[in-house]
Parts: C-alpha cells; structure tokens; sequence
C-alpha cells in the first residue's frame, strides 16, 4: 500500500475549502493517516482537487479522501475541522463548524477580514464550547528552523536580543502560480486588503513571528505600533502592495502576568536587561526573489532566519563576536509545513501540548488581528 493510501488511524478531519491550501492540509493530514472528508461550494473545485492540484503535487490522487458539495457534507463526528476558505468567509464558517463540537479546529491564516467583522459572535460561541481547541494557521511557528531561532537566542547564545526584525517579502507570481486558475489579484481575495488580502493580510506569517519570538524571549506585551501602507488600486482590486510595522513592547506586562508565565516563554527574566524593546517587520507582495527572512540581533551577536535559504530547505546563521559563524540546515519542502502543522495538532489532542502553550492557539492569532485592525484605514 503507498504511503498516501494509508488507512485512517481513528481521527477524521473535514477540510472545509478545496483550495491550495485545502489540498496541503488534505494532504498533511493524510500522512498522519488521520480521516479526510474535503467539502467546497464549487464541484469545479473538487474535481480539479482530484485531477489536477493534488495529484500534480503529491504524485497520485488518494482515493481514501472524501469529496463533499458544500451543504451534502456529514455534520458532527469529526475530530478536527479545518477551514481553508477566503478571510472573509471564516467566521461565518468557524460559528457553524465549532457547533459541531469538535475537538479542534482551524482557522486558516489571516483569522478574519481587518474590520473584525463576526469576531465577537464567534469568541462568545468559543467560550460555549470551552472544550474545542481553536487554533489559527501560522504554520512556520511550528517549523523546526523556527524553533531553533527560538531556543538558541532564549539560550543567550548571542547575548541578550535587543531587536527583532522579519520580512515576508514575496511577489504575486508566486501564489498565483499556485493558483493558476486566477488571472490576478482581482479575481479573489487577494487583490482586496479590506476581504483580508494585500500585504498586511496575506503574509502575516511575519508578524506573527514577530510575536512569537518576542514572547519566547520575554519582551513583554505590545504597548504600541506604527504602520504604513503602499495601497494600490488597478483592475478593481485594492490591495496593500507593501506593509511596515514598527512595534514597541512594555517591559512590564502593563499591570499583566509576569513575563515568565507567557505561554511561549523559554528564556530566563532579567529585569536589567528586558527593557521596553522595538522591532520590525515588513511585508509585500512585489519582491523577487522572494525573501521570508528574519534577524534577532543581541548584544553579543545575531541570529537570520531563511525560508528556502537552501535548495535543501530553511537556513538558520548565527555568529558571536569573535567566533566563525555557524550554519545549520533543515530540509524540507512546502509540503512538510503542513505536516509539521498536523503533528503539532497530534500533540494538542493528546494533551502533550498544552493549549495554552501552542504557538497556534486561536489568542495568537487574534493579536494579529488586532494590529492589522488598528493600522488599516478602515473609516
């Protein structure tokens, strides 16, 4: 039996979006050997799902999925849902599937549309369904060569980080390659900021990387942020082609819980040397060669971050004064992002993660979203 036509081991997952990214976490969640049902409003979608996206990616189509017309789909029963449809559909999405009572669920990256819109109606149906797990898909926080940065700058292998920077930098041609079905930005949410595409939107995996590796190192909580927009508006589309954001942490919580007791955080408090920090992060959809790029800078040394640094995968540099610098190499292929994505959901339904110590939970996501609310011109 090939390895995507493995049996389920018992978890059934119901993928709502037949998208790319639907097909990636079909097909993680299939190297899990996890259930799969994929459900779409579009039969044109499904059927190019089964005979173009997922066979082209992953060699063969696996006849073990389950293809669903949205609203002929099973209801109930599922251990995860994962939702992989447009921004501004996912609240609607998320208020129907949590209903279901799964035990997770997901909400593809950006979590909603800037305005916030069906936020407050979706967290009051979460805190009715306590037991549900959700989480939003930043799936590089989850990477190995992330993690690395995090556990080596927290180590004070380079001294103490004074300032984060990270860029998402990546030009159209790359995403649209992968949906060749779209002539352009204007033909889905991605040429429209307000829908939760553009810059700002569709790369706020840098931002919340950001946040991720200012947490692990105890920088406090956000205490203030500037942004600025190139906004562009052609073909009908209006989207944010470059997103800045300079953020600004509280070294004291601001009145919260001490540093020590963030989720994220591995490092040790030294009050004389956390104070009120500020970084940078960068985000576009005009730069090619792509560069998702990340640098923790200390005061002994800096740590970079490479997504794609290697033909093999990620690429982690670091270097201390008066040494060589160091080089480390994690293969992988985008695929494996997902996986990586799915194990880490392995780890929260069996408990060897903790929720509120997962770098997807749903409240990560959601100070994305608080940035980007803060920063569009919405009026």
């Amino acid at each position: 039996m090939s390895d995507n036509q493995k049996i389920s081991n018992g978890v059934k997952v119901k993928i709502i979006g037949a998208g790319s990214i639907g097909n990636h976490l079909a097909q993680a969640s299939r190297r899990m050997e996890w259930e799969v049902a994929i459900v779409d409003a579009d039969p044109k979608a499904l059927e190019r799902t089964r005979t173009d996206i997922y066979p082209k990616r992953y060699g063969a189509w696996d006849d073990a999925i389950q293809l669903f017309l949205a609203g002929e789909e099973p209801k109930g029963g599922f251990d995860i849902i994962m939702i992989g449809t447009p921004p501004d559909s996912h609240t609607k999405l998320a208020l129907a599937s949590i209903a279901e009572s799964p035990r997770l669920l997901h909400i593809e990256k950006p979590l909603a549309t800037p305005d916030l819109a069906g936020i407050a109606e979706f967290e009051a149906a979460m805190r009715a369904h306590p037991d549900t797990i959700v989480t939003v898909g930043y799936d590089h926080a989850v990477a190995e060569s992330t993690e690395f940065v995090r556990d080596t700058a927290a180590s004070g292998a380079v001294g103490a980080i004074v300032t984060i920077d990270v860029e998402f930098r990546e030009h159209w041609r790359g995403i649209f390659g992968a949906h060749p079905w779209l002539a352009g930005p204007q033909d889905s949410y991605l040429g429209y900021w307000r829908r939760g595409g553009g810059a700002g939107g569709e790369h706020s995996h840098a931002l919340h990387l950001w946040f991720f590796f200012a947490r692990a190192l105890g920088w406090g909580v956000l205490k203030e942020s500037k942004a600025m927009f190139d906004i562009r508006k052609e073909n009908g589309a209006e989207y944010d082609r470059l997103a800045a954001f300079l953020l600004k942490t509280d070294a004291d919580g601001m009145g919260r819980a001490p540093l020590e007791s963030h989720p994220d955080f591995v490092g040790t408090v030294d009050a004389t040397r956390v104070p009120s920090l500020t970084g940078r992060v960068v985000q576009d959809v005009i730069t090619y060669p792509v560069r998702k790029w990340a640098r923790l800078q200390g005061d002994k040394g800096y740590i970079e971050w490479i997504c794609g640094g290697s033909p093999e995968g990620d690429l982690v540099r670091w270097q201390k004064e008066g040494e060589d610098a160091q080089e480390k190499v994690f293969a992988k292929k985008r695929p494996d992002d997902f996986y990586r994505e799915t194990m880490h959901y392995q780890k929260l339904l069996s408990g060897e993660i903790a929720r509120e110590n997962s770098s997807l939970i749903y409240d990560r996501g959601r100070e994305v979203m608080a940035i980007l609310n803060e920063a569009y011109p919405l009026a």
